[in-house]
């Protein structure tokens, strides 16, 4: 495969893994995060139960891929233009990174906790519900910003 050809099939791919990821992120922003205020705290505890093992093991491939990908696309990049010329892909990266870390660091511990039928009070479980939705936020903020600064460099290059 010619080297150009092999690029332009590395962004597609970077562009099409951030996206899953940054649509989760927007979902969430976009009014679904706000509206599971609106239900009683046990009934999201059984909501993120049922949709936790479902989920956590294509989003796992999606992360994990999204990482790889972005990485090569960000070593294959052509940075002889200086940092202007790789600087949006660079923050895309790192933006993803800081999803990871999130992830690890507090996304997981709380589903574990939300998994593991430890919870006994009803403002425990709003507690954890609010630190849930903080850090999807939280995330959702980094997967679209990183998924812009996608598109920017797309068209940066394109133009």
């Amino acid at each position: 495969m010619k080297s150009v050809e092999l690029t332009f099939t590395i962004r597609i791919a970077g562009m099409l893994l951030y996206f899953l990821i940054a649509a989760q992120g927007a979902f969430y922003l976009s009014g679904f995060g706000k509206a599971l205020y609106n239900i009683p705290a046990e009934n999201f505890i059984d909501l993120r139960k049922a949709v936790d093992p479902v989920m956590r093991g294509r989003f796992k491939v999606v992360y994990l891929s999204a990482l790889a990908v972005v990485f090569t696309w960000l070593v294959m990049a052509d940075k002889s233009g200086g940092f202007m010329s790789y600087g949006c892909l660079l923050a895309a990266f790192l933006l993803l990174v800081a999803d990871m870390v999130l992830i690890v660091k507090f996304s997981e511990p709380l589903n574990a906790t939300i998994n593991g039928n430890i919870l006994e009070s009803n403002e425990s479980l709003k507690e954890l519900r609010h630190q849930w939705l903080k850090f999807i936020s939280i995330r959702g903020s980094l997967s679209v910003t990183g998924f812009v600064l996608l598109l920017i460099d797309m068209i940066w290059k394109a133009g």
